[in-house]
């Protein structure tokens, strides 16, 4: 094989190793493909005791809403404790697992959510 193949090669490999590693990577996986629910923030969160590994973090069990009007009770955790009267958008699995959550501005919301429909 001639020697610029195998450079070319080298370069790509590496290029797919940087990507995959990267966090921005792993943040864009736990969104990509979930469904979407809306929560309203209205409790400080139970705090959990600190893991070594994970630090100190928050538990909220709260109730949530999809687009269409779906509604169910979700749990997950924070790094932080959330401030009351926000909004998230939480990334859900088909196993009901939240992967990922982030804070929404009142004006990003879906107008169905806007008018009232996060119980």
């Amino acid at each position: 094989m001639k020697r610029i193949y195998v450079l070319s090669l080298l370069a790509g490999v590496a290029f797919a190793v940087c990507v995959l590693m990267s966090p921005g990577f792993n943040a864009l996986l736990k969104r990509v493909g979930k469904d979407e629910f809306y929560v309203y923030v209205v409790n400080p969160g139970k705090k959990m005791l600190p893991d070594a590994h994970a630090g100190e973090h928050y538990e909220y069990r709260l109730p949530a809403v999809e687009e269409n009007g779906m509604q169910k009770t979700l749990t997950f955790t924070a790094t932080k404790q959330l401030s009351l009267d926000t909004y998230l958008r939480l990334y859900v699995s088909s196993a009901d697992q939240v992967t990922a959550w982030e804070e929404v501005p009142l004006q990003e919301l879906p107008d169905r959510i806007k008018n009232g429909n996060i119980p």
